[in-house]
């Protein structure tokens, strides 16, 4: 089981963020499908740009909805 954190942010400035856990060993997971730098996925109603900045150990994911641009 791998956990992974998902950090969600609107006009960049973070809004939530929650914690998950993917069946897949060593491989974050949104419903069935792998999670990749720069990939878009369906989240709470609406889609997500996803960007990996990983803090310690566990993968961390930058959220930014589609066609926001993503702050560094």
């Amino acid at each position: 089981m791998t956990r992974f954190q998902l950090v969600f942010r609107r006009d960049g400035q973070v809004t939530q963020s929650e914690f998950r856990a993917s069946s897949f060993e060593n491989e974050p997971h949104i419903d069935g499908r792998p999670v990749i730098d720069g990939g878009t996925y369906p989240i709470r109603g609406g889609e997500w740009v996803l960007r990996r900045e990983d803090v310690g150990d566990e993968p961390v994911f930058v959220c930014t909805p589609l066609g926001e641009p993503a702050v560094a």
